[in-house]
């Protein structure tokens, strides 16, 4: 499947085949080939039925949440100002409607970085980069 951004927003958005669990499993196992790895998959029916939501039976929703650990932490121990940047972009969302699973991703654009951390320079590269491997990474998975 190819994915797509919508209109002009940044939004990358790619449709799969895969029930949502066939797909996070795939998408888990190939994030692992780049450095990357998923730290935690949120079943948001289950997080809103927790938290006394009346959720339907068929309500599919996750939010899988990644990290490059390796390169997160010497980003951090050089600036821990940019955790409230490199944070965001790392989650997708997935879901499921009539049969249909559906990645959602909003990727950090060069331009956003700079104007959000204008003094530094190598997470102007590197976060950008971060984000096109991830929407590649959905794209395989998918």
């Amino acid at each position: 499947m190819e994915g797509k951004n919508i209109g002009k927003k940044n939004l990358f958005s790619i449709t799969s085949g895969k029930p949502i669990r066939e797909f996070i499993e795939s998408f888990s196992r190939n994030t692992q080939e780049v450095n990357f790895g998923v730290r935690y998959v949120f079943d948001m029916g289950k997080e809103y039925k927790e938290h006394n939501v009346d959720v339907s039976d068929d309500f599919e929703l996750y939010q899988v949440i990644l990290c490059n650990f390796d390169k997160s932490y010497k980003t951090m121990k050089r600036n821990m100002e940019t955790a409230a940047v490199l944070l965001q972009p790392k989650q997708i969302v997935v879901y499921r409607n009539k049969g249909v699973t559906t990645v959602n991703y909003l990727p950090f654009t060069e331009g956003f970085i700079k104007e959000a951390l204008p003094e530094d320079e190598k997470i102007q590269a590197s976060l950008p980069a971060s984000c096109r491997k991830i929407i590649e990474l959905i794209e395989k998975s998918a």
